[in-house]
């Protein structure tokens, strides 16, 4: 990876598939520019077929034509050294999959008016695709993502939506037909017709982005099954569970979206994704929700993972890349392989280890200095042993204190000097005392039965050596009670909700009434959704909504009750 492809410098390897490799890489520039790209190169046992060189290069040629705030954009084209590649736009921000798991983990279900946003914003990225005209015929291609899944669906961090990898779209004019019995994406976001071959148009999207939004909102797929053939059957023969069930709190119009979406018959569909894209608007305006790109991006911060050990990062976060890796991908089954901090072993070390040298061990730090004190005093001692214990008593000292100067310190040496010398007899005559209680007994066993010696043995046995260590072991399990409890949980940040309610209305905040407009002081509540309901007694009328609350921010909730 330190080898530069053309004027793009590689940073690290974010995903490598069957067909390519994608890489964050740094674009230089003259007087220092440089801009973070992904780069995505054919692999170079592939680069040698042409076939599939003209397949990737009418790839590049194809999605460099797009040009939408919601589409990623292609930068660049090249060859180098062999290497045949696509700069795009790198994306800094995780894909819908991501954000669908995070709320999982959290045992919440993604906000209504953001979920709406996101679709609304990717369908306009398609209309365009779908619209995209031969700059020199005028003429409509017909081009075709096929592709749509949460994978390839991108939230920027700043609030954008970012269509990707339109590895697999195919224009209506396009030389490169899929061969017959062949199914290009993933099978559960597929509509019918596509799953039996048939020619496809701009409704397999429209379709596809129906799956996403129910798989968003409801928190699982509409259809599932443990195998593809099953997955397959289900899709052309059953109809998903309503989403109303799952979802209570939806307006019937948004619901009646997503079914006339999954509509099994393409004409009963959305005709177009701009039809799609202004059905979800007008859903949002009748919710009184006004979903900018800056709450988009709060959306993003709190279904983001954030990484609690405080290391520097580079602002780019590997569970970013990870997804990306995933987007550019698509239906070439890229499996990430992150390569980063996160990837490379810890340097810390244990303590220094001993090293053999010549026989001997030997400490590679600190301890040689502390023994060379001692062994002024090793010496001292070493003429009394000799003295008392002859030349054998002082060689084997010698030994002993050799070992003793490197792995053991001075004060434990002193103490284990006795065991060599003449000191352990006497040791094992003081072990006869306590067997001194044993003998007692024998003679009088003896009198009656010499055979009954082994008795004693039976009688030390006796003694309840176990008693005293199981005693030990109920004072062990008795020293966890002491601990005072565990301190009280962290008490989460807390933000504002402001009102803006024409005429006015009681309001309650998950199930609790909490005033009536205008609250007599400022609402604060811990950040995060929260459900709330306005109503109106004189005109008999009542508002639904959900609401983010941003940690230390505020938020406001417009609404106006009209005769």
């Amino acid at each position: 990876m330190t080898t530069p492809i053309g004027k793009y410098k590689l940073i690290k390897l974010i995903a490598s598939g069957g067909m390519a490799e994608v890489y964050l890489a740094k674009q230089a520039g003259a007087a220092g520019f440089e801009k973070m790209v992904c780069l995505k190169r054919i692999l170079p046992h592939l680069a040698r077929d042409k076939q599939f060189v003209d397949m990737f290069l009418n790839e590049a040629r194809l999605a460099a034509q797009l040009d939408h705030p919601n589409i990623v954009q292609i930068f660049d084209l090249g060859e180098a050294n062999g290497n045949y590649f696509i700069a795009m736009e790198f994306i800094d921000g995780p894909n819908l999959r991501t954000v669908a798991k995070r709320a999982l983990e959290m045992g919440e279900l993604l906000p209504i008016a953001e979920v709406a946003r996101i679709i609304a914003q990717a369908a306009g990225g398609l209309h365009y695709a779908h619209e995209l005209a031969d700059p020199n015929t005028g003429q409509v291609l017909g081009l075709v993502h096929r592709d749509i899944s949460p994978d390839n669906i991108l939230v920027h961090k700043n609030g954008s939506v970012k269509v990707v990898d339109f590895g697999i779209a195919k224009a209506a004019g396009s030389t490169g037909a899929t061969r017959t019995g062949t199914l290009k994406g993933k099978v559960a976001y597929m509509p019918p017709e596509q799953l039996r071959g048939e020619p496809l148009d701009r409704r397999v999207d429209v379709f596809a982005l129906g799956v996403v939004t129910y798989e968003m909102l409801g928190g699982h797929r509409p259809w599932e099954g443990n195998s593809e053939v099953a997955l397959i059957g289900q899709i052309m023969t059953t109809d998903p569970q309503p989403l109303g069930e799952l979802r209570p709190d939806a307006p019937p119009e948004l619901l009646g979206i997503v079914e006339r979406c999954l509509a099994k018959d393409r004409e009963e569909r959305y005709q177009s994704a701009h039809e799609l894209q202004s059905d979800l608007e007008s859903v949002m305006v009748q919710m009184g929700q006004s979903v900018t790109n800056a709450r988009i991006a709060e959306f993003v911060r709190y279904y983001t993972p954030v990484e609690q050990d405080g290391s520097a990062t580079t602002g780019i976060e590997e569970a970013d890349l990870s997804s990306l890796g995933e987007q550019v991908f698509g239906s070439t089954g890229a499996a990430p392989a992150l390569v980063g901090p996160a990837a490379q072993a810890p340097e810390v070390q244990p303590p220094p280890a001993h090293r053999e040298s010549s026989g001997t061990l030997m400490m590679e730090e600190g301890p040689p200095p502390e023994p060379k004190r001692g062994a002024w005093k090793y010496a001292v001692a070493a003429f009394l042993l000799v003295a008392l214990l002859g030349g054998g008593g002082f060689w084997a000292w010698k030994t002993q204190q050799e070992e003793a100067q490197v792995v053991v310190p001075v004060e434990r040496v002193a103490v284990e000097k006795p065991p060599p010398p003449p000191p352990p007899p006497p040791e094992p005559k003081k072990e006869p005392p306590p067997p001194a209680e044993a003998p007692k007994p024998k003679p009088k066993k003896l009198a009656r039965a010499p055979k009954k010696e082994p008795e004693p043995p039976k009688v030390e046995i006796k003694p309840p050596p176990p008693a005293p260590a199981v005693t030990v072991i109920v004072k062990e399990a008795e020293k966890p009670k002491p601990p005072p409890p565990p301190p009280p949980p962290v008490v989460t940040a807390k933000g504002e909700l402001q009102f803006r309610v024409r005429p006015w209305a009681k309001v309650e905040v998950d199930g609790q009434e909490v005033g009536a407009t205008p609250l007599d002081k400022p609402l604060m509540l811990p950040a995060g959704p929260h459900d709330i309901r306005l109503f109106n007694p004189d005109m008999n009328k009542e508002f639904k909504s959900r609401v983010i609350i941003p940690p230390n921010g505020i938020e406001i909730l417009k609404h106006t009750f009209s005769e």
